[in-house]
């Protein structure tokens, strides 16, 4: 696992962990598509220790997609975004929160409403960040590190604050998918494409400008791939319509198909079928490489080491130059010279040897 730390010898010691064996466990992430993602490995982690536990999984409805369909996992709390109630989640919810009797929960999020729903179930083990005064909802708390952790093993130091030792072992996540939405998504990746050629998906937005490859270079390198013999596909979430018509725009023969307006699993569908994935840092980096599907991730003023766990052994290709503003975790910036300094010509070498295990992977599925 990249981006190993070290434990902070000044950090304040959790309880000591119960010596019961859990056999509720409830692991809440609320926000945020990627990091729900990251938090799969925990899962599985848990499961393999405890495998009679029963395991529950709270976030709110688009973040607990990712949860859904995993096989340790017995229920998917899916809750609202915070609006129009004044309780930290509606009723039906804490009730069914409170009457599930956890003997743990796990808070990967920390802020004040996840913290408040932690404490809410009565669980006598609460896990969580040690921040501000939300730090005493928990009865353990997240060891703090002192050197870049990957989001990965950050997520897997809520054993550590129990006291389980993992023993180094690698924990990459994984989406699982029903047969049924694989084979929707295979359908409509075959109503875009030919099949003739390699399929490679863009997906050219993010919600934040500076974790945005800029347009053009998109553009560049659609119509590079497009005379290479690949088959492009322009993938894009609520938003980025817009953005993605105008890259698609610039393929050759009247441009390339565009995919959006599709429910989240559905997306992971298209995503499962596709040979290799190319994408701005956010959700569907990680989304790629949790499908198993080899992905090329451009990162701009972010940490690779937390944010790519990935092994170009799977076919996982980096874009990322070291300099001397970076990381800066800017949401915008005048310059970018971060992403601008990532050539079209690169990419399309990253695209080559993620090609190379796509097409591996195709001939075997």
């Amino acid at each position: 696992m990249i981006g190993t730390a070290l434990l902070r010898e000044d950090a304040p010691e959790a309880a000591p962990p119960p010596v019961e064996t859990p056999c509720r466990i409830l692991v809440s992430r609320l926000r945020r598509i990627g990091d729900a993602i990251l938090s799969l490995p925990l899962i599985d982690a848990l499961h393999e220790r405890f495998p009679d536990a029963t395991i529950d999984y709270l976030a709110e409805s688009g973040p607990a997609q990712a949860a859904i369909g995993h096989p340790a996992v017995t229920t998917v709390h899916a809750a609202p975004s915070r609006g129009g109630f004044h309780l930290p989640a509606p009723w039906p919810l804490l009730r069914s929160l409170r009457r599930a009797n956890y003997d743990w929960v796990i808070d990967l999020y920390g802020n004040p409403r996840s913290a408040l729903l932690a404490a809410w179930t009565g669980a006598p083990i609460r896990v969580g960040p040690s921040r501000r005064g939300r730090r005493h909802f928990y009865s353990h708390h997240l060891p703090q590190v002192d050197q870049p952790l990957s989001a990965v093993a950050h997520h897997l130091l809520a054993l550590h604050a129990l006291g389980i030792v993992e023993g180094g072992k690698t924990r990459l996540p994984r989406i699982h998918l029903n047969e049924l939405e694989l084979a929707a998504g295979r359908e409509l990746l075959a109503e875009h494409t030919s099949g003739a050629g390699p399929r490679v998906g863009l997906h050219v937005g993010n919600r934040w400008p500076a974790k945005r490859w800029p347009e053009e270079r998109f553009a560049a390198l659609l119509r590079v791939l497009s005379r290479s013999g690949v088959e492009p596909l322009i993938l894009a979430g609520p938003g980025e319509e817009e953005l993605a018509r105008r890259v698609a725009m610039a393929a050759p023969a009247g441009g390339a198909a565009v995919v959006t307006g599709i429910p989240l699993r559905q997306y992971w569908g298209v995503v499962a079928a596709l040979d290799v994935l190319v994408t701005n840092d956010g959700s569907p980096l990680h989304s790629g490489p949790a499908l198993g599907v080899p992905t090329v991730g451009i990162l701009g003023p972010t940490v690779p080491e937390i944010w790519f766990p990935y092994d170009p052994q799977d076919g996982h290709q980096l874009l990322c130059k070291e300099i001397w503003c970076r990381p800066c975790h800017r949401h915008e910036c005048a310059r970018l010279d971060c992403l601008d300094w990532i050539g079209v010509a690169e990419a399309k070498r990253a695209v080559e040897r993620a090609l190379v295990h796509g097409e591996r992977r195709r001939a075997v599925a």
